[in-house]
């Protein structure tokens, strides 16, 4: 994917697009109650959305509960386009769609999503629990409160991909957890976001994504097959050579501990000369300043 600069007014929607994202996360983290299955609560997501104007979606909602918050025992996503064409490989895809699991007290809760809107597209996520936290969630929220100085610092620092992932991975690795966005497609940490094409036509859920953003996505890879270097494809490469390039980029750290995992997801604006967060007022970043940790990387 070649580089991406957007105007302030661009941008400006980018960020609207988030904020509605993680406001509707907040919402259903407010009416969560035991019983509620995952794929209930990924429905109130969309619904609540889709009130305040939203009709098309980067990606539907993601739910996970529990020790599904850890992708435990969950197979490995394919890697290749191909490998979907395997029956085998592509079931492992149902694994990370919301499930019929149901909702105990105390449980750790994900809620991820990704709306369009103003022309501005979010892919979020929100890490949160059915009453108090538990010591382990707790601990593994602040955990990776720190990642977002450290990515950001490399990232105005001109590191490769590779030099990112690696000292994310020690970072994880070093304070006793595991990373759970190794699971990921191309077990990318991170992925474009762009100017999503065909925003005028219908659209409908493909597995968890509109027939846009694979649009947007499978473009992308393809254009950068056709220039013979895949390294510019719109996923993050754990093991390229290249800086984070110009554009929008979502970020998804995921950690494990046990059997609880934690995530947050975010847009990092990437520019010729800097980089910085789309938006500091975000739940996880007041839940980390909340309890005394800071994340001014400026």
């Amino acid at each position: 994917m070649t580089r991406e600069l957007f105007t302030d007014e661009e941008l400006a929607a980018f960020k609207a697009a988030q904020r509605l994202a993680f406001d509707a996360t907040l919402a259903v983290e407010a009416e969560l109650r035991e019983g509620i299955t995952e794929q209930q609560a990924a429905g109130k997501l969309e619904q609540w959305l889709r009130a305040r104007g939203v009709s098309h979606f980067f990606h539907y909602g993601f739910v996970w509960f529990g020790d599904r918050t850890g992708f435990l025992d969950f197979p490995p996503l394919p890697r290749r386009a191909r490998d979907l064409l395997d029956v085998r490989r592509a079931r492992a895809t149902g694994h990370f769609r919301p499930s019929g699991r149901r909702l105990k007290q105390g449980d750790a809760v994900i809620l991820d999503i990704g709306p369009i809107h103003g022309g501005g597209a979010a892919d979020i996520g929100y890490s949160c629990s059915l009453g108090e936290p538990t010591e382990e969630l707790h601990e593994t929220r602040l955990a990776l409160a720190a990642l977002r100085p450290m990515i950001l610092a490399l990232v105005r620092a001109g590191e490769t991909q590779a030099a990112i992932d690696t000292a994310v991975d020690e970072y994880t690795r070093d304070h006793g957890y595991v990373s759970i966005h190794s699971k990921y497609p191309g077990s990318a940490i991170a992925h474009r976001v762009g100017r999503v094409p065909g925003l005028r036509w219908p659209t409908f859920n493909v597995k968890g994504f509109s027939p846009q953003t694979l649009g947007y996505l499978g473009g992308a890879v393809v254009g950068s097959a056709l220039r013979g270097d895949v390294r510019s494809a719109p996923f993050w490469q754990p093991g390229s050579a290249r800086p984070c390039e110009p554009g929008l980029w979502a970020f998804e750290p995921h950690l494990g501990h046990g059997a609880v995992g934690a995530k947050w997801g975010e847009v990092l604006v990437v520019t010729e000369d800097t980089a910085y967060w789309l938006d500091d007022d975000l739940p996880h970043v007041r839940y980390a300043a909340g309890h005394g940790v800071v994340q001014d990387a400026s």
